[in-house]
């Protein structure tokens, strides 16, 4: 049995589709490839009516405009940062010299100094002359105190009313007299001489009268070697102790004078604040 040679079968469908792209023509194959645009009605297009113009703008003012956005605080910026350079100065160079003092110039300063001095010294002396009799406010309280005779162990002050009657009424005081001063003299035994006891104001001006006491032995002529004695006049108001406590009043005095009249006093000591009766 004698193999026959088999003739290839040619499909035709086959042979269709496998047409080259030789074949078709370049732009046939163009024309296939766009995408046909279906025609717009242009006639329903232009048979619409346009919207009248107040719909629009009725239809714009029924639409709520959108809530407005808060506005944003800028926070303001910093200013920029200025570097100042220092100035640099360039130092002047003198050619002078610190020159010693002169002869004439220490001449100068001298004098210059001694009238200053004088006049400290002027200003001083005037001053003191101006106080009351010549002298400064001066004290002498240090006791015991040495006389020429007589030794004053102690003197104690103090202020009281006047008494005008009784058994023992003060003599000599004025009418006036509201308020006294008083005193306490309290001396060393032995010894005989005569003081002299004065009552002064603030401007050393005597108060009443000057009180003459004569000591024999060591004592006064009440056997004692302490005795009392007041001024025979004083304030005649007697709220004027109220600014004499507060030292708005110079104070007054009591002085001391031993023997001979017009010498110095031996004791000059303050009238105290204080108050006591008879």
């Amino acid at each position: 049995m004698q193999n026959q040679p088999t003739e290839p079968q040619n499909e035709p469908q086959n042979d269709f589709w496998d047409l080259g792209d030789d074949d078709l023509d370049p732009d046939e194959a163009k024309e296939s490839s766009q995408p046909k645009q279906q025609p717009t009605d242009s006639a329903s297009t232009q048979d619409t009516p346009a919207a009248p113009l107040e719909e629009i703008l009725s239809d714009l003012d029924d639409d709520p405009l959108p809530p407005a956005l808060p506005p944003q605080e800028t926070e303001p910026a910093d200013p920029p940062e200025t570097t100042t350079t220092p100035r640099r100065y360039r130092a002047k160079k003198t050619g002078q010299e610190a020159t010693p003092t002169t002869s004439i110039e220490k001449i100068f300063i001298g004098t210059l100094l001694a009238v200053l001095v004088g006049l400290a010294l002027w200003g001083i002396y005037t001053y003191s002359k101006a106080a009351p009799n010549g002298n400064l406010a001066e004290y002498k309280e240090d006791f015991p105190i040495q006389g020429e005779s007589i030794t004053i162990e102690s003197v104690e002050t103090w202020w009281r009313e006047p008494v005008r009657g009784g058994d023992d009424p003060d003599v000599g005081v004025v009418v006036e007299a509201r308020l006294i001063p008083c005193a306490s003299i309290k001396i060393s035994e032995g010894g005989s001489s005569t003081l002299q006891v004065s009552f002064r104001d603030g401007e050393d001006q005597l108060i009443g009268d000057i009180l003459n006491l004569s000591v024999s032995n060591g004592k006064f002529e009440n056997g004692s070697n302490e005795t009392l004695v007041y001024a025979t006049d004083g304030f005649t108001n007697p709220t004027m102790i109220n600014p004499y406590v507060n030292q708005d009043i110079t104070p007054w005095t009591l002085a001391i004078v031993e023997s001979a009249d017009g010498a110095e006093p031996i004791v000059k000591t303050r009238i105290e604040a204080n108050r006591k009766e008879k």
